[in-house]
């Protein structure tokens, strides 16, 4: 479908006015195609299933990401609401509780979060070499309870990071994958003051989004929640992604606005 994005600016005392307009391609996916395109089943353990809107957005996120980690995993499940979780994963099945859900914007962009985090999960137990699997290890352990080697800061300032190793490169994916910008901003700012823990540990990331080039490339992202972008004119998640090239450091160069890839 055609998707118009315009983008309003705010002037005196609320008035609106035009400043520009863009138009993207957005392809909007089902449940039945995240079956027939990633091989991966959606289930329901619960009173409903996933809606329409949960569905495109859930088929964004698998869709953005690279083959070798969306098909590594093979089973989504809804389930009953647990008070202590939003989502779990284990193994190549990732699980997501009543309450989460896109019945708001506001709830939807939660809803991205959670989804991008456990699928860091799977990325841990099923795409991380047993080397990648042990150096973050390592960094965790480095890591201590110092503040500046987590990236709490940028995601509500939550501390669940700290948790362990695991909860630690989920939080980091999540939190890139919502923007990728902000991350990179916080590591270079953390690398002006001799911290590189973190950076290191985004080194890890990147090894899993790196694409083989010259100079060498990264996926970046951003994940936004659109309004129309439903063929029948509901919201739904949008993932952004763009490849960039790196730096002498390794990190990516991004510009005011990349040549983004909506999904």
């Amino acid at each position: 479908m055609r998707y118009r994005l315009a983008i309003l600016a705010l002037i005196g005392l609320g008035s609106l006015v035009w400043v520009s307009t863009a138009q993207y391609e957005l392809q909007t996916g089902t449940c039945e195609q995240i079956y027939a395109e990633f091989g991966i089943a959606i289930v329901s353990e619960s009173t409903r299933d996933f809606d329409s809107v949960e569905c495109a957005t859930l088929y964004a996120i698998l869709k953005s990401l690279p083959s070798h980690i969306s098909t590594a995993v093979t089973l989504i499940k809804r389930m009953p609401r647990d008070p202590d979780a939003a989502g779990r994963a284990y193994g190549s099945t990732i699980e997501l509780y009543d309450g989460l859900d896109c019945s708001t914007i506001a709830k939807c962009r939660d809803f991205m979060v959670v989804v991008f985090h456990e699928i860091a999960h799977v990325v841990h137990f099923r795409v991380f070499t047993p080397q990648q699997v042990q150096a973050y290890r390592q960094l965790y352990r480095r890591s201590g309870s110092d503040p500046a080697n987590f990236i709490g800061p940028l995601l509500r300032g939550r501390r669940y990071a700290t948790t362990n190793e695991y909860e630690d490169f989920a939080e980091l994916f999540a939190a890139y994958t919502e923007d990728a910008r902000r991350v990179v901003n916080f590591v270079r700012e953390r690398l002006t003051k001799n911290e590189t823990i973190l950076f290191e540990k985004l080194k890890i990331l990147f090894d899993v989004l790196m694409r083989q080039s010259t100079p060498p490339s990264v996926l970046v992202y951003r994940s936004e929640v659109w309004e129309g972008a439903m063929p029948d004119g509901n919201f739904r998640g949008v993932v952004r992604r763009a490849l960039l090239p790196c730096d002498a450091q390794g990190l990516p160069i991004i510009p005011s606005e990349p040549d983004w890839e909506d999904f």
